[in-house]
């Protein structure tokens, strides 16, 4: 244990001990705790600390120092079969709602929270940073853990820093490791994916290559959407609060002009008196804004979602769009009545320019429309698919899939490898732009289909015959242990698993264990500094 982390003695925090700070706030002379409940003393059983993100311990920016591949028979790891996890033992008394507890915190957690121990009992707390100790305020009690939120800082972390962004203490929901120095960000991302391969999927000797981290950890996204609010505010919804706007000032995910869009947009909205969108009572006009730009061809589009109905200043707003960037050379009115956010587009709507912006992955270039799926980071989508195309190798002069193909950015790439490469996706919308993008990149040889995953992948096989490489980048829930059976069953040299989610991946690739296949290589990317996402790619070799 840190020795200024000193444990609690039976009456609350330590005698003498170092004042109580609130998070993210540099410790003042003569500063005391604030008053509250008394924390419950520091409990026993810390948890090892993490090992450091592989390698030396630090991140690399480049392939060539990333995952060696291990081809078949040469040192392939194999896939160990799951083992019977320990329950943490309980404490005497569980924390209960509202208490104040004192918590050394080892490491941080998917989902972006810190974890903690209290006698055994495990306590995810929001807003800490590792190796620290905190008072926490219990705010939910699960059978085996408790959930909380720091409500001051006893000793901070090394790692911990002040977040660049003000809009973080307004629990902003955008980004929520600001308080963490981007290194220490990237060992806990490395971290978390060895530990999910060991704990969820049994694959406990597996080494993962050093982390791949982009040159600079702002300034990342390609896209971003912003949520209008009655209360005048156009910006980033509130941490786990869906009729909340944090109204947006300042933002260092996307790059400065997209700040500048959403100012002119806000702006031309309270002019023009028009009504903004209020979820609760599902009345207003005006309801979201989304800024996308091609990073590598330095167009940008704005997208006005809106509810039906007359829009009288829509060319003046496409026009004050334009003023603001010469960039945008797209403005698109979007229409939804629609209760959720997240439902497609009724109507699309061309107000100025085109209906879609391009963007490059190395040598190819993609057409992005308004509701159009693409990686966020144009440098983590080229980082992407350079790892596929090097772990698909075997597939070179032969026959790929591309299941969860999207707009076909690993297809296409593919198709210059290989002889045949097929990709495979449920958006019948994504389908076509896939096969647009084929004909404008002058590619003759990808062919895509629509429908899922679990009915085209049989028919596929049976069309086309068995590929000798399957690449899959499934959603976030994962593909499913009846895909990833199908794909054992296929019997091809690789498999090529791109995952959003350590956590779901572990068990998917648990499921090609009983198939014989082994653990080639297992490559983490840091697609989204300042939170807790990371992209994983990982190549499997039959036996």
């Amino acid at each position: 244990m840190d020795g200024r982390a000193a444990a609690a003695g039976p009456g609350g925090v330590r005698g003498g001990g170092a004042a109580l700070l609130p998070a993210g706030r540099r410790p003042q002379r003569g500063a005391r705790a604030a008053a509250g409940p008394r924390p419950r003393p520091l409990g026993r059983g810390v948890p090892a600390r993490p090992q450091a993100a592989g390698g030396d311990g630090g991140p690399v920016h480049d392939l060539d120092a990333a995952a060696p591949l291990r081809g078949p028979g040469r040192g392939a790891v194999a896939l160990a079969r799951p083992g019977r996890g320990v329950a943490p033992a309980r404490p005497a008394r569980p924390p209960a709602p509202g208490e104040e507890v004192v918590v050394r915190v080892d490491r941080l957690a998917y989902g972006g929270a810190g974890v903690g121990r209290l006698d055994g009992f495990v306590v995810f707390v929001e807003g800490a940073a590792p190796e620290e100790t905190v008072r926490a305020r219990i705010r939910r009690v699960r059978r085996r853990h408790a959930e909380a939120v720091v409500a001051a800082v006893e000793a901070a972390s090394p790692a911990r820093i002040e977040p660049r962004c003000p809009h973080v203490r307004d629990d902003c929901g955008g980004c929520r490791w600001q308080h963490v120095a981007y290194p220490a960000q990237a060992q806990a991302k490395a971290a978390i994916v060895r530990e999910s391969l060991a704990h969820l999927g049994g694959f406990g000797d597996v080494p993962v290559a050093p982390i791949l981290t982009p040159p600079e950890p702002w300034y990342y996204r390609n896209k971003m959407e912003f949520s209008f609010h009655p209360d005048g505010v156009l910006g980033l919804h509130r941490h786990g609060a869906w009729d909340r706007i944090v109204s947006l000032q300042t933002c260092f995910l996307q790059s400065p002009r997209a700040v500048a869009l959403v100012h002119a947009a806000r702006a031309f909205a309270l002019e023009h008196g028009l009504s903004l969108y209020d979820p609760r009572t599902r009345q207003g006009f005006l309801r979201r804004l989304v800024v996308r730009e091609g990073r590598r061809t330095g167009e940008t589009m704005v997208v006005l979602v809106t509810r039906s109905g007359p829009f009288p200043q829509a060319q003046a707003f496409a026009e004050r769009m334009v003023a603001t960037d010469p960039s945008v050379v797209s403005v698109v009115r979007g229409t939804s009545d629609a209760p959720s956010d997240g439902a497609p587009l009724e109507a699309v709507e061309v107000l100025h320019g085109r209906e879609a912006i391009a963007e490059r992955v190395g040598e190819l270039t993609f057409r992005i429309g308004p509701e159009t799926f693409f990686q966020t980071s144009t440098w983590g989508a080229e980082r992407l698919t350079d790892l596929v195309l090097r772990f698909a190798e075997p597939a070179r002069g032969g026959l790929v899939f591309d299941l969860y193909c999207g707009v076909g950015t690993f297809t296409l790439a593919l198709a210059r490898l290989a002889r045949h490469a097929a990709g495979v996706e449920v958006a019948s919308a994504a389908v076509e732009a896939a096969r647009q993008n084929a004909a404008h990149n002058g590619i003759g040889n990808a062919t895509f289909h629509a429908g899922d995953v679990r009915l085209v992948l049989p028919a596929l096989l049976e069309q086309l015959g068995t590929p000798q490489v399957i690449v899959l980048d499934p959603p976030r829930a994962g593909a499913g242990a009846r895909v990833m059976r199908k794909i054992g069953r296929a019997g091809v040299l690789r498999v090529v698993y791109v995952s959003c989610n350590p956590t779901t991946l572990a068990p998917d690739l648990r499921e090609l264990a009983a198939f014989g296949y082994r653990i080639a290589a297992v490559q983490p990317v840091d697609l989204f500094p300042q939170t807790y996402h990371v992209e994983t790619v990982v190549a499997l070799d039959r036996t």
